[in-house]
């Protein structure tokens, strides 16, 4: 059902009375009190787009959403956009990624700190989660970091170096290549195969690092909605600061790295079949954590196109 009001709706009958309540101190909400599979008032969707640059993250507790209303959701943030066309998709619905893991096969490619594709210009602006399967016994948690909040840890001083430097994102920058093998594959690498499966997925690596070659972006960068500024390296995708030596480039991106880790700027969500998790792109960092061994997890995700204002 689509978020948008039929002619017989009012504004008014459409209008949910949710709540935000904050999830950690320095990130996260939790949204309460909604429905999503309902219509939401231009109000509701305007609390939903105002809390996620608020808390950089929310959530939503077992709601029901066929792919219709998940797209419609994402509408209420931006342009959905196809982030990994190797990944399979629900039918009908290109725009919704399936992320799958099953018989011990992982459907992510990165398995460290990052900001998803910010080996690109013009990363994206926001993702869309929607638990579909939760490991039987827990794991599966994902956890993300507010990189607003790490700046916010640095010395004064520290931070005006930061400000001046800029670093190299790439696509390759994870020596992980067998993980990035895995991420243009689609994961779908049967058992028993011959390896052709995995030298696609190499071949589609070695493509792709042509078609996007090494970008510099600024370490820190100003949230363009909400003012604040932040750190804008990442583990899974920064190769090196620039104007540094480089044994003093990994010194200091290490040390980011590690505030990116502490656990006061970090919200753990446990999730539950039927959750939503929404996240600004540009303002926190994720992590998936692999704790399950060969339990099932899935969960469909839509990105939101980059706005062209970051």
């Amino acid at each position: 059902m689509s978020a948008v009001l039929e002619p017989h709706q009012s504004e008014s009958s459409a209008h949910q009375n949710l709540q935000v309540r904050r999830y950690k101190p320095l990130i996260g909400a939790v949204i309460e009190s909604v429905d999503l599979s309902q219509p939401l008032s231009e109000e509701n969707r305007q609390t939903l787009r105002q809390a996620l640059v608020d808390h950089g993250v929310i959530f939503f507790r077992e709601q029901t959403l066929a792919p219709e209303q998940h797209v419609a959701l994402a509408r209420i943030f931006g342009t959905p956009v196809r982030k990994n066309i190797y990944l399979p998709a629900v039918t009908g619905f290109p725009e919704i990624e399936v992320i799958a893991h099953r018989d011990g096969t992982h459907s992510s490619g990165t398995d460290n700190w990052h900001v998803d594709v910010s080996w690109q210009s013009q990363p994206p602006k926001a993702t869309v989660l929607h638990a579909q399967e939760i490991p039987e016994g827990g794991g599966g948690d994902t956890i993300w970091s507010s990189a607003a909040a790490v700046y916010d840890l640095l010395d004064p001083d520290l931070a005006r170096y930061f400000e001046k430097l800029k670093a190299v994102n790439t696509f390759i920058a994870s020596p992980k290549k067998q993980a990035l093998s895995e991420l243009l594959s689609g994961y779908d690498v049967p058992e028993g195969t011959d390896g052709s499966a995995v030298e696609a997925g190499l071949a589609r690596v070695r493509d792709a690092a042509q078609k996007y070659p090494p970008i510099e972006v600024p370490v820190v960068k100003t949230h363009p909605e909400n003012g604040r500024k932040l750190v804008f390296v990442n583990e899974g995708h920064t190769s090196h600061l620039l104007g540094v030596s480089k044994t003093a480039s990994q010194s200091l991106l290490n040390y980011l790295y590690d505030l990116i880790k502490t656990p006061e700027v970090q919200a753990r969500f446990e999730w539950r079949a039927g959750d939503v998790a929404i996240w600004d792109n540009r303002q926190v960092q994720h992590y998936a954590a692999r704790d399950y061994g060969s339990a099932r997890r899935r969960i469909h995700r839509i990105t939101i196109e980059h706005d062209g204002v970051f």
